[in-house]
């Protein structure tokens, strides 16, 4: 079965939810894809390059060359996996093109910005039937944690 989770920021940055979370995927073993538009996705992709001179989160943007040794890829093209991820993640709305092969999926979104919880509201009603999926929701705790509230 298919997990789609909703991930409300609320104190952290987008930058170091993306972290948290690539870095759980990580843990887990699997790939992840990472969905926005851009310039969006370059700034994402700079954000996993610079966020701790001490380790290495190898990854790749767009057409870049090295997707057969990346865990990780951040495309602004929906329809783009050139990894094979088994999660992804939705930014700035994002929506894939196929849900195929997609085991998890994290629609980040800032509680901040009324476009941002508009498109979440709307996708969960969107995605709340599709076959073999379950949806939750998370908010972001004031110590940087996340309480299920769906």
């Amino acid at each position: 079965m298919r997990h789609i989770g909703f991930y409300q920021l609320g104190g952290a940055s987008l930058d170091d939810a993306v972290l948290m979370l690539v870095k759980k995927t990580r843990a887990a073993g699997k790939k992840i894809v990472v969905y926005c538009p851009k310039p969006a996705a370059s700034a994402i992709d700079d954000a996993l390059w610079n966020h701790d001179a001490g380790s290495w989160l190898p990854h790749g943007l767009d057409m870049a060359d090295g997707a057969d040794l990346a865990p990780i890829w951040v495309c602004s093209d929906m329809a783009a996996n050139p990894i094979a991820a088994e999660f992804m993640m939705l930014l700035h709305g994002a929506e894939p093109a196929s849900w195929d092969g997609c085991e998890r999926a994290f629609v980040v979104f800032d509680d901040k910005s009324d476009a941002q919880l508009h498109q979440a509201r709307a996708q969960w009603k969107q995605w709340k039937d599709l076959a073999d999926t379950e949806l939750s929701y998370f908010a972001q705790t004031a110590e940087g944690g996340w309480d299920k509230k769906a």
